[in-house]
């Protein structure tokens, strides 16, 4: 193709000229610009031209000019001038001249680039999954802080991170937070609960299948969650709870870097972080051979224990102001709460810890009266509980379950024992029915 025809078809000005700052060529662009024609013009100097052309000067000082502004007979443009050099001599210049309407056109051009990809990062992080940062976390604990510390400090690292914590504690908000912190900020963070899926329903969420796998399997197959998070974060809920047969196929992943869909023979690179939960002595597990030691070794690699909420007593106040502020926000009310109600809040032991603080703040708000709640208000397992709370003889996860099926019953009360009813219920309690039913069910 003739270069000619190139150099005519652009919009900035571009001129060439010899080492005596002779013009040696220049497009049509170029030509509009000075009002001179090439054969006319060919062999002037170009400072005859344009006496105030700079040109000249890069010549002499072989040194390049970038982005000069320049006005002339009331048009504004910019100049970048460059030297041209053969075996280290100066053989010439090439100036490029773009003008300011042009810059306008590109700097809008960039500017919305940049809208859109602020607009496609926000849209990143809604269907991404995440809606916490570290910002997010409310505490008023010495030792909530120090956790926080930590946490940030593993962020910025690709290393498994695995934390433990009682149910309700808050480490979904820690994982999102790690994630939102991470060089991976940007990419997906997905989430599954290991505990709600069976086994071979659990392989083909995390690794997908291939057309024909098994029976029911979509004709074009499905990508897997360990495809979907690629370059973000894998958090895997209740990891513990993964049947012992998967396990070994996580560990591969993890260890090789790939994954194969089930039905399939193509081996899948994957970039993926992993982010793990539990709620119990995971270590306990490996001993009672219900978790595989080697897996264990090589998601914990940093273990970060988010302690109960009766172990950070100074973060509950700030946590009730916080959710009342929320709560009043929804309800478009002025909430507040009375010191004798508080006080009990204070001194209980929340066995279902965050969670179940923030569940009695949303039904207490339901039972009060006016905008004020008080003792009257509080579900009876608190007001009950406000005396130190009297060892039972139940684990922590049978009372967490007693707690959380007495909840339920009130909101069913509350709302109806219709299936309505129940729907309102479970969206009060932040649960999906299904949830709901199952934890009713649960002796």
């Amino acid at each position: 193709m003739n270069l000619e025809l190139v150099l005519n078809a652009l919009e900035e000005g571009i001129v060439i000229a010899d080492q005596e700052g002779r013009i040696v060529y220049f497009n049509n662009a170029y030509g509009k610009f000075i009002h001179r024609q090439l054969d006319d013009a060919k062999g002037e100097y170009l400072s005859s031209i344009r006496p105030g052309a700079r040109l000249p000067e890069v010549i002499k000082s072989g040194k390049a000019l970038e982005q000069v502004h320049r006005q002339e007979n009331g048009e504004e443009y910019f100049v970048n001038i460059y030297p041209l050099r053969e075996k280290n001599e100066i053989k010439g210049a090439v100036s490029i001249v773009t003008s300011l309407k042009n810059a306008k056109y590109l700097s809008e051009t960039i500017r919305k680039l940049e809208e859109r990809e602020a607009y496609l990062e926000s849209r990143m992080k809604q269907l991404n999954g995440t809606r916490y940062s570290f910002e997010n976390i409310i505490y008023g604990s010495e030792v909530s802080k120090r956790c926080i510390e930590a946490a940030k400090r593993i962020a910025h690292s690709d290393i498994s991170v695995l934390l433990q914590g009682e149910s309700g504690c808050g480490k979904e908000l820690y994982a999102q937070s790690i994630h939102n912190e991470s060089e991976r900020r940007n990419y997906p963070f997905v989430a599954v609960n290991c505990a709600v899926l069976t086994g071979n329903l659990l392989e083909s969420e995390l690794f997908g299948y291939d057309a024909g796998a098994f029976t029911g399997a979509g004709k074009n197959g499905k990508a897997g969650l360990f495809e979907i998070a690629h370059k973000g974060t894998l958090f895997l809920d209740e990891v513990s709870e993964m049947d012992y047969n998967i396990q070994a196929k996580l560990l591969r992943a993890l260890q090789e870097r790939k994954i194969r869909r089930i039905g399939g023979v193509k081996e899948i690179d994957i970039d993926v972080r992993i982010v793990c939960a539990c709620n119990v002595n995971l270590l306990k597990y490996v001993e009672e051979n219900k978790f595989r030691r080697d897996l264990y070794y090589r998601i914990a690699a940093v273990p970060l224990q988010i302690v109960p909420l009766r172990e950070r007593r100074e973060d509950i106040e700030p946590l009730i102001d916080s959710h009342l502020s929320s709560i009043s926000i929804h309800q478009k009310k002025n909430m507040t709460i009375s010191q004798a109600a508080k006080d009990i809040l204070l001194k209980y032991d929340w066995p279902g810890n965050v969670r179940e603080l923030k569940n009695v703040l949303e039904y207490a708000a339901l039972m009060m009266d006016g905008e004020c709640i008080d003792v009257t208000a509080l579900p009876q397992a608190v007001t009950e509980g406000r005396e130190a709370s009297a060892y039972k003889g139940q684990t922590l996860s049978e009372s967490v379950k007693q707690f959380e099926k007495q909840q339920i019953t009130e909101a069913i009360n509350h709302f109806g024992d219709t299936l309505n009813g129940k729907k309102q219920a479970a969206k009060q309690l932040g649960i999906s029915l299904a949830t709901l039913y199952n934890k009713l069910s649960q002796s």
